[in-house]
């Protein structure tokens, strides 16, 4: 009996404990929800067709009897697909009582109880239920016909019948749980998915726009006066877009991956063409592959920050090894203070994220002389 208490106190999609809701099934009247109920009911006819076939008019009438058998049956199934626990479960017990009374042949009704209990109750009530309904075919045989041949068969297949339904039942919520489980976790991978693929063409759009845009405006301060350097500025325009098209390419393809070594040279051969003194600190001979490609993205956040935000004339990048750490700073001249990151806070967002991801850290102090992002990724 202890292993069937602790089966019982499983609580499925309710509450250990609990009654179902009155008024409405928890779930609702849905497809599934009605499957439950059918394989349920279907006993009430197996079960109700003893009495029926037992009529003898002794303690009713045999019109009494069908009334009380019909009455029973509808009680069982309003419980079972409406859940009035408190209304309609006392009035189920008060008919099986009276039914179980009209003689031999009508102590199956006990089952009725076993087999409908599982549907509304839940813990130590369904458990309760179960052994109401054994105890009460128990006693009913006893009274009614006395202990013989068929006794024992009849008392444990209402216990039976009870521990079958319950388990039934459970199997059933645990599938449907486990349903909505996987189409949660799919949907949760697909907004993750698009939040990656957002991340991705941010970093890799804002960045290369930011150049074509800057060596644009070069080729236009130049085409008059220096034709040479503004064509080169143009040639510059061609291989950035050409190189924008297969980053692209790459990332949708779920592939991409950046070389710190070519993020600095290229952030800072951009920077130099929009008249911005770049110097590049790097300290450490060898970065691993992920920790250098979540600072690569940092410096070209950064770039990408300095060249359409800052207004700064100087920028430094400085990569350094410290206390099993690989530190990143991007310190630019720029305008500072808080009014200034309330753009650049997408693309924060995004490093901060992607450096989660490697247990990293970003650090972002903008101020008066200017803006610093500085960003730490464990060296190991």
């Amino acid at each position: 009996m202890s292993g069937l208490w602790c089966h019982l106190q499983t609580t499925g999609a309710r509450s250990t404990g609990e009654l179902a809701r009155p008024g409405a099934p928890s779930e609702g009247v849905t497809a599934r929800s009605a499957v439950r109920h059918g394989v349920v009911l279907v006993w009430l006819p197996v079960l109700l067709l003893f009495p029926l076939l037992n009529l003898s008019g002794e303690a009713l009438p045999a019109v009494g009897q069908v009334v009380l058998v019909v009455a029973l049956a509808g009680a069982a199934v309003a419980l079972v697909v409406t859940g009035r626990v408190r209304v309609l479960l006392p009035v189920l017990v008060v008919l099986i009582v009276l039914a179980a009374m009209q003689g031999e042949g009508w102590q199956t009704v006990w089952g009725v109880l076993a087999i409908v209990s599982p549907t509304v109750l839940r813990g130590w009530r369904l458990l309760v239920a179960i052994v109401a309904a054994t105890v009460g075919v128990a006693v009913s045989i006893a009274l009614i016909e006395g202990i013989g041949d068929a006794y024992l068969l009849s008392v444990g297949g209402t216990l039976l019948s009870g521990i079958t339904t319950t388990s039934f039942l459970r199997l059933i919520e645990a599938v449907e749980q486990l349903r909505r489980t996987r189409e949660e976790l799919a949907r949760a991978a697909v907004a993750e998915e698009r939040a990656r693929m957002s991340r991705d063409l941010h970093d890799l759009l804002g960045h290369t726009l930011s150049v074509m845009v800057v060596k644009a405006e070069a080729v236009r301060r130049l085409a008059a006066r220096d034709p040479e350097a503004a064509a080169a500025h143009a040639a510059d325009i061609e291989e950035v877009g050409r190189a924008a098209l297969a980053d692209v390419r790459v990332a949708v393809d779920q592939m991409k991956t950046l070389s710190l070594a070519d993020e600095l040279d290229g952030a800072r051969r951009a920077l130099d063409a929009a008249g911005i003194r770049t110097s590049v600190t790097a300290a450490p001979a060898e970065v691993p592959d992920i920790a250098g490609q979540a600072l690569a993205w940092v410096v070209r956040e950064g770039a990408t920050n300095v060249l359409r935000h800052s207004g700064a004339a100087s920028c430094r990048f400085e990569l350094t090894e410290d206390g099993g750490e690989f530190r990143l700073a991007v310190v630019d001249d720029g305008i500072g203070g808080p009014v200034d990151t309330s753009e650049r806070s997408g693309g924060l967002e995004g490093l901060r994220q992607r450096l989660h991801a490697v247990d990293g850290r970003l650090d972002v102090r903008p101020g008066v002389d200017g803006f610093r992002l500085e960003a730490r990724v464990p060296a190991s």
